[in-house]
């Protein structure tokens, strides 16, 4: 049996699956410029970066930078 990968696109993700967590992996990625066709080469980084902290998803966003610099750091 083969298994799909899983869904790349946030948007996508909450179109297929509406969920909290998916509508605001969705927001963030589309405010980052992605469409339902596109990914924005480095839109997680950019979302990690978030300076919009009068938005009201900004405690929320998926990729909060803390995780990604762990991230990074495990990489090595």
């Amino acid at each position: 049996m083969t298994r799909k990968p899983p869904e790349l696109n946030p948007i996508v993700r909450f179109i297929k699956n509406p969920s909290r967590k998916n509508a605001i992996n969705a927001k963030c990625a589309e405010c980052m410029g992605c469409t339902p066709t596109h990914l924005e080469v480095g839109f997680r980084v950019s979302i990690s970066h978030c300076s919009s902290k009068d938005c009201s998803l900004y405690p929320f966003r998926p990729y909060p930078a803390q995780k990604m610099l762990e991230a990074t750091k495990s990489d090595f």
